[in-house]
């Protein structure tokens, strides 16, 4: 039954986010069993596995920080135990001098590897959803984030989604997408969330 006064959309908001936030829950709990036998935080291994997928770009802790939407502090305190670790270093910018960019280490490379399947119990879950339902959750998670950057809720995604090389025509059924650039038709699984060609467009 749903409150007085309150709308049927509204109400369906409201249990989508209690959804997103079920499934957080699950997240943090996998990520942080993963973790704890080395030492680590969770957002330690955030930062760890942002390093290890924008590798070759320079990233300094202030966009560190705002990826993972957190203080300037927190990522610094964080990225002084990841280098007490030996699994992050700090080098001076090559475009700046003044400022540094963070780069994973052979060790944090291999705090990765040992951790990698902390995500196996979703992805065997994922793999029993039929698939449709798969593509479409996929999408929406998608569009949720293009909105929050729009809002400036979040920071740039580098993802298909706000990327210039992107195509959409709903009468190809099975891969409505396009990349301009990798001259390809993409299926709803196939778009990327971190993409190393991405090129941002306003939309």
């Amino acid at each position: 039954m749903f409150a007085r006064g309150m709308s049927v959309e509204r109400t369906n908001e409201h249990q989508f986010i209690a959804a997103l936030e079920r499934l957080s829950a699950v997240l943090r709990s996998l990520q942080w069993n993963a973790v704890y036998a080395e030492g680590l935080y969770p957002i330690q291994l955030q930062v760890l596995m942002l390093c290890a997928t924008r590798q070759g770009q320079a990233l300094s802790p202030t966009s560190l920080a705002a990826e993972l939407n957190v203080t300037a502090p927190t990522m610094s305190d964080t990225l002084a135990a990841l280098e007490r670790k030996g699994f992050i270093e700090r080098k001076p910018n090559p475009v700046d001098r003044r400022g540094v960019v963070v780069q994973l280490t052979t060790q944090g490379e291999g705090v990765l590897e040992r951790v990698r399947e902390w995500d196996a119990p979703l992805r065997d879950a994922l793999m029993q959803v039929p698939l449709p339902h798969r593509e479409l959750g996929y999408e929406a998670v998608l569009h949720l984030l293009k909105q929050l950057y729009q809002l400036g809720v979040i920071t740039m995604p580098h993802m298909c989604f706000t990327c210039r090389w992107l195509r959409y025509d709903e009468r190809r059924m099975t891969t409505p997408y396009y990349c301009q650039l990798l001259d390809r038709e993409l299926a709803p699984l196939e778009l990327r969330v971190e993409c190393p060609e991405h090129e941002h467009v306003e939309s």
